[in-house]
């Protein structure tokens, strides 16, 4: 009888062991999001005042903003999100002080320093936008000697090449558009999304895009290069590009247009003008 049982025994023991075997294997992301250890580590993320993309002190608002913090959270990682000037939040991850950078556009120059989403959330048009006469026409192009580039921006287009005119380096865009009004500059290159905020801020004066646009720029996600090998790096992306698909993204974009009259184009990821008739 002794030896019966231990032969039980024995089987009941080869049975236990090989059930692992038997069973589906969870796939890489799952074992990665269920194991606590893997997401030990805080997550830093960075942006710049830039409207309607991020905006506030940490960084609570604005489309990639909004999807940054539901990355994180869909991701269940930790995440700290702090504002700083535009330069300054870039050299963060420069650095490798900060991990994610929300926003940049892409250029060889950040190439260099920091690896970008594979996918976009947001393009603009950059374009010269001078001041309007209350009921005065649409200015044309003629006449633009001195134009004004924020400092660290990506403007793309041909400025630097064109005859007899004058690039000149500004803090901001309102600092730009405070030069135009002072008759100190002709246009400035910039965005809706910063003409916008600050035409909400001063009513009195009007601003409006000329010739064609610049360039057209796409907004990424940045990544340090000692982040952007790590496994929280693939789970925020991999949450990331699950939520450009989610309906939330489309409701994040609507409510972050420019100017109200613009049309949302989830399609593309952006806001258009109408077109005149």
């Amino acid at each position: 009888m002794t030896g019966h049982r231990g032969r039980r025994w024995r089987y009941l023991q080869a049975a236990l062991a090989a059930l692992p075997l038997l069973l589906p294997a969870p796939d890489a992301g799952a074992r990665a999001a269920d194991n606590p250890a893997s997401r030990a580590a805080t997550v830093t993320l960075v942006c710049g005042p830039l409207p309607f993309v991020s905006d506030g002190i940490s960084c609570e608002r604005g489309i990639g903003a909004e999807l940054a913090r539901a990355a994180c959270d869909r991701a269940r990682l930790t995440c700290t999100f702090q504002q700083f000037p535009w330069p300054r939040a870039q050299k963060e991850v420069e650095m490798r002080q900060a991990d994610i950078l929300i926003g940049p556009f892409r250029t060889p120059e950040r190439e260099a320093w920091m690896e970008f989403s594979r996918e976009h959330f947001y393009v603009d048009q950059m374009w010269l936008f001078r001041a309007v006469p209350d009921n005065g026409p649409i200015p044309g192009a003629d006449g633009l000697s001195h134009i004004g580039v924020p400092l660290g921006w990506a403007v793309g287009g041909d400025l630097a090449s064109r005859t007899g005119v004058t690039v000149e380096i500004v803090r901001t865009v309102d600092i730009g558009l405070n030069l135009i009004t002072a008759g100190r500059l002709d246009a400035v290159a910039a965005h809706a999304r910063a003409v916008a905020r600050y035409l909400d801020e001063h009513p009195g004066v009007r601003f409006l895009p000329v010739e064609q646009p610049l360039s057209v720029q796409r907004s990424y996600m940045g990544f340090s290069k000692t982040f952007a090998g790590s496994l929280e790096r693939r789970l925020f992306e991999a949450a990331y590009e699950s939520l450009l698909a989610d309906r939330l993204y489309a409701d994040i974009l609507a409510r972050n247009k420019p100017f109200p009259d613009m049309r949302t184009e989830v399609a593309t990821r952006g806001h258009q003008f109408p077109k005149e008739p």
